[in-house]
């Protein structure tokens, strides 16, 4: 049996949707502005998820939790 791994950019892209969802942002519109990046920048990350890393620790940073955490 052949078992699926997880793409964990997609899994970032939907905590990060869930964390937008449960801060005092509530819109992809509000996140963006606030984290200082476009609108389709955020869609992007969302939907296809997030590639880098970097950008995983900046997300982390900005919403006080660990990178680990948007991974899982």
């Amino acid at each position: 049996m052949e078992q699926k791994r997880k793409d964990l950019g997609l899994v970032a892209g939907a905590n990060l949707k869930r964390l937008i969802k449960e801060s005092k942002y509530r819109t992809q519109e509000e996140f963006a502005f606030e984290f200082c990046t476009d609108v389709r920048t955020v869609g992007r990350w969302i939907n296809r998820g997030i590639k880098n890393l970097d950008t995983i620790q900046q997300i982390a940073d900005f919403f006080g939790i660990d990178a680990l955490s948007i991974l899982s």
